[in-house]
C-alpha cells in the first residue's frame, strides 16, 4: 500500500470522524527550532498513533518484542524527537508526552507501555546535531557506519558495510 505525505491533518488527535490518528505519512521541513536554520531537506515520518489523553496529545510509536525490557530513552530518542518535532511543526501543539507500546509475543502476550515526557530543546538539540553530522558525511562522500534495526533489509549490508575498515 502506498501512502502519500501530508502536510496536514495533525491540528488535533483526532481525525475529522473524531477517531484518533493512526499510521500517518507526514513530512515537515527541518528547520532547527533553537537556531532557525532550514536545513534544506524535509523530515518525512509513519506516526502509528496520537492518541488523546486526559493531559493532552500523545505520540506512540508501536513495537514488537519477544521479551520485555525496559530500554534506556536513548535506544529511542532520535525516532521519538523526530515524531515531536513533525507534530509541532504540523499542529502548532506541544505533545503532552510520547510512549512506546510493546506487544510482548510470549505464550502469555502482554502490553508493556514506556511513558516519556515532552521534548526538551536538548532533544531537539540533538537531533539537528545528528542530522547535520549525516549531511556534512553526505556532502563530502564519507560513509558513517551506524548499524541499526533498517540494516536487516539494506541493498548495502552485503557490500558497502562488509568491507567498511572505519576510515
Amino acid at each position: 500500500m502506498h501512502r502519500q505525505p501530508s502536510r496536514c491533518g495533525l491540528s488535533n488527535a483526532q481525525s475529522k470522524r473524531g477517531t484518533p490518528v493512526t499510521d500517518h505519512v507526514v513530512t515537515a521541513p527541518l528547520i532547527d527550532p533553537v537556531t532557525g536554520e532550514d536545513l534544506g531537506l524535509p523530515l518525512l515520518g509513519i506516526v502509528d498513533l496520537i492518541a488523546e489523553q486526559d493531559d493532552g496529545p500523545v505520540i506512540v510509536d508501536f513495537k514488537t518484542s519477544s521479551r520485555q525490557s525496559t530500554a534506556p530513552e536513548i535506544v529511542h530518542e532520535i525516532q521519538l524527537t523526530s515524531y515531536a518535532y513533525l507534530y509541532r511543526q504540523l499542529s502548532g501543539q506541544q505533545e503532552a508526552g510520547l510512549e512506546i507500546r510493546s506487544l510482548i509475543k510470549t505464550k502469555q502476550p502482554s502490553v508493556h507501555v514506556q511513558r516519556y515526557p515532552p521534548r526538551s530543546d536538548t532533544h531537539f538539540a540533538r537531533l539537528f546535531a545528528v542530522v547535520r553530522e549525516y549531511l556534512e558525511t553526505l556532502k563530502v562522500g564519507r560513509f558513517s557506519y551506524r548499524p541499526g534495526f533498517a540494516c536487516s533489509w539494506c541493498d548495502y549490508r552485503g557490500k558497502g558495510c562488509g568491507e567498511w575498515d572505519g576510515r
